[in-house]
């Protein structure tokens, strides 16, 4: 009992909960000809709204006052935006069904309760009983976990893949020296897909406000979804597989943009690169050893004492003569920025000093200058709420960008605060929850908006890059964020820790955030804090050759975690997967364009495409990275074979062209020197060939022009779109790209390659394209862009 143990137990408050169906709103343009998107449930001084938004999709809101004030600050589509979906509306003495062509929902009358059915009658996203309710502070809403259900996304999280009888709470927090344990994450994005054998569907809880889900941990078979907001408001959208759900909920909260493509390379990082006499030497580095890289990122040591947008004049006496230096020879540079101004009156700081002049910071409820400690000691804070501060802040990078800065990395933006300087040890702390944010048309207290802090500030960072970099694609990465911050920004998981534990929770990590939206994601490989060993090292650069963004970090409390520090073995590791990296290129960035696109993953867990394969539902040590492309990494020390779980279908490996046939499992050799790579039959994967005058592989992206193609085709049959175009600058949104239908099948005893005409105004310049058949044979061809039919065998 809890008193045995020093405490005493406590009651909770008692939840009110929505009462019968009185009455709906319904017309006859409801009923006939589905004029109005929205059923009004009048519930005595509660209100219920149902909004149909597509035939997958629908919104619920509930109000105990009546009243609806919740705002959309993720949603890029209104509900008046969305196309009329037709729909019909049925009622008896029990209940109300609405139905579209993919879904029925029915509300029961006696107490308000939502079932959702797909067209077989299977329930999903059904409510408990109470279903809908309050107290003082807080709204929250029961759904009924079916029989083996299982739940995935909910942004970025520890832990393994499946959350199934967890507690996970939305509420942006500096989780340094996080575990598989931790809740409280840097992202929070209210986002879950269920599934189960024969469908699956998604929840979009709208709140902004602390949120919790309860995946059945208080009472199983009961997932509870909790807001400190004063209604209740989510989406639900059917699959009935995992694609569909993303695809939709990407077009709710929006997709990433395409971008440079350098910024798929190779990124190194430290905190810090000190001077610019280090920064020179790292780049030399790279190239002497002729491993590929195409970013080098700046920590906050770049910075004369830590004040944002200014640089070291000892540290960096001249940076745009080091960044043109470092373009010269295929760098990129990223800078970080926090959002914490150094607290500085009288001392020339045209930041701080335009900052309070315009009344851009953010005050206390008492009208006071809220102040915190971070690196520059004391510090003040934007509002980033506001649009005009957004622009001010965007406006700010031109100081970085007229000399050539490519990218920014914005971090600390959870807020992280601390009460005293930082190397005091004081204690974490947030704004002042009643602290006023927003516009004065739209005010809202810090309760409302701390998860948003994040996203906004990435907002005005992209907003600004794009405004000042003359037509040429920006990077963006955050630490914090909220759902919908693929719009802005790429993502990386915060300050993780050189463990094999960290190394083993990265691909759960990446891939559910994957599956909340946010396709453009790394871990710091090596980890950031504490010292890899040179075995821990490898294996991790090689599973970072996987990560959308793969990009080195470690600590100032480190060792140096560059490749060629472990020695020899381990920098001949890391330069055959990051040239591995590069060759496949062509495939990974087509897969950015599918994200920006459709929204789809480009790191994929296996139950992702094999979703009726309950073996794949706790799978999150196997992950595709795109359609074709399976990994089982190693992460473990001494580890040098492992189980391989291969589904339905046939597949080849990698290295060996060895072929299986699935569902099986297999037991893969895995010496420190590979990684278990899979194709799946008909896989179609484009790289990157490197021409005669480099060797192995170019450098950096844009080394060269792109003079030979492979196509490397595994027997089977299968279908894929490879997408070009410049690489750098917007004219792709004008119609200036390229794709290429491929497509392979058998055909008696013969292997088909089938290309269609290029579609699409990029101009691809001559060029020799190889189309092998593993295991069969190849064949060349000037690439003019004209249909062509291969045979082979």
């Amino acid at each position: 009992m809890p008193q045995y143990f020093g405490k005493l137990q406590t009651t909770e408050q008692p939840w009110s909960t929505i009462g019968s169906v009185e009455s709906i709103n319904k017309t006859d343009s409801l009923r006939d000809s589905c004029a109005s998107r929205t059923i009004h449930f009048n519930c005595g001084e509660t209100s219920l709204n149902i909004s149909i938004l597509a035939p997958n999709l629908i919104r619920v809101r509930m109000s105990p006052t009546g009243e609806f004030k919740s705002r959309s600050h993720s949603i890029t589509l209104a509900d008046e935006e969305w196309e009329i979906t037709p729909f019909e509306v049925r009622e008896t003495d029990e209940k109300i069904e609405i139905e579209t062509s993919q879904i029925t929902i029915s509300v029961k009358r006696d107490r308000t309760a939502i079932e959702c059915f797909d067209k077989s009658g299977k329930p999903f996203a059904s409510d408990c009983d109470p279903s809908m309710g309050w107290r003082t502070g807080a709204t929250a809403g029961w759904k009924r976990i079916e029989a083996d259900e299982h739940f995935y996304g909910f942004g970025e999280r520890t832990g393994f893949l499946d959350k199934l009888s967890e507690v996970k709470t939305n509420w942006t927090t500096d989780s340094l020296d996080y575990n598989s344990l931790t809740d409280e994450m840097y992202q929070a994005i209210a986002f879950y897909i269920a599934l189960n054998p024969d469908r699956a569907y998604g929840i979009f809880f709208n709140t902004t406000f602390w949120s919790q889900f309860d995946i059945g941990a208080q009472q199983p078979g009961v997932l509870r979804m909790e807001t400190r907001g004063p209604e209740l408001d989510y989406y639900i959208i059917y699959g009935p597989e995992p694609a569909q759900i993303i695809a939709t909920y990407t077009q709710l909260t929006g997709r990433m943009p395409l971008p440079p493509k350098w910024a798929l390379g190779y990124h190194q990082c430290r905190w810090s690169y000190e001077s610019e006499d280090v920064v020179r030497e790292l780049a030399q580095e790279f190239r002497d050893r002729a491993i590929p890289c195409d970013v080098i990122h700046l920590d906050i040591d770049y910075m004369r004492g830590y004040r944002v947008f200014t640089w070291s004049p000892k540290r960096f006496p001249d940076p745009a003569k080091l960044i043109a230096d470092l373009k010269a020879a295929g760098f990129k540079v990223v800078t970080i920025v926090d959002p914490g101004v150094k607290y500085e009156p009288e001392a020339d700081y045209e930041i701080f000093d335009r900052g309070v002049e315009n009344d851009y910071f953010v005050r206390t409820a008492e009208g006071k200058l809220f102040h915190g400690y971070v690196w520059p000691d004391k510090a003040v804070f934007p509002d980033f709420l506001r649009p005009e501060v957004r622009q001010w802040w965007g406006e700010l990078h031109k100081t970085l960008t007229d000399i050539g800065i490519a990218g920014i990395w914005n971090d600390m933006n959870e807020p992280a605060i601390a009460e005293r300087p930082f190397g005091d040890g004081g204690e974490h702390i947030s704004f002042p929850l009643d602290a006023p944010q927003g516009p004065e048309s739209d005010r809202a207290t810090h309760t409302e908006t701390h998860n948003l802090y994040g996203l906004m500030m990435a907002k005005a960072c992209a907003q600004g890059l794009q405004k000042l970099r003359s037509g040429d694609r920006s990077f963006v990465l955050t630490r914090s964020g909220f759902a919908g911050v693929q719009r802005y920004s790429s993502v990386w998981m915060g300050d993780n820790q050189s463990q094999w534990e960290h190394l083993e929770m990265s691909l759960p990590m990446l891939c559910n955030m994957g599956l909340s939206g946010v396709a453009f994601v790394g871990c710091d490989i090596g980890g950031f804090a504490g010292n890899a060993t040179a075995e821990l090292f490898a294996r991790w650069m090689q599973v970072g050759m996987l990560y959308p963004l793969m990009r080195g970090h470690s600590a100032m409390s480190t060792a140096q975690h560059e490749p060629w520090v472990f020695g020899d073995r381990t920098e001949k590791i890391c330069r055959e997967y990051i040239n591995l990296r590069y060759q496949l290129l062509p495939y990974i960035y087509t897969l950015f364009w599918e994200a920006a696109t459709a929204g789809t993953p480009i790191l994929r867990p296996l139950l992702y495409h094999f979703p009726r394969d309950r073996a794949t539902y706790h799978l999150y040590d196997q992950v595709l990275l795109g359609l074709s492309l399976m990994a089982a990494p190693v992460y473990r020390p001494g580890v040098e074979h492992r189980a391989v779980y291969l589904p339905e279908g046939t597949w080849y490996d990698w290295w060996t062209g060895e072929c299986y046939h699935g569902p099986t499992h297999i037991l893969a050799h895995a010496p420190l020197e590979r990684m278990p790579l899979y194709v799946r039959g008909g896989g179609i994967i484009a790289l990157a060939k490197p021409s005669k005058r480099i060797a192995p592989v170019r450098q950096f992206v844009s080394e060269e022009p792109l003079e030979s193609l492979k196509m490397r085709i595994w027997p089977g049959s299968g279908e894929w779109t490879l997408y070009e175009d410049d690489g750098h600058s917007f004219e792709h949104q004008k119609g200036v790209w390229a794709t290429t239908n491929y497509k392979v099948y058998l055909e008696g005893e013969k292997i088909l390659v089938e290309i269609a005409a290029r579609e699409g105004q990029f101009l691809i310049s001559e060029r020799e394209v190889i189309v092998e058949v593993v295991g069969v044979g190849e064949q060349r061809f000037t690439d003019d862009g004209t249909v062509r039919r291969l045979t082979f065998g």
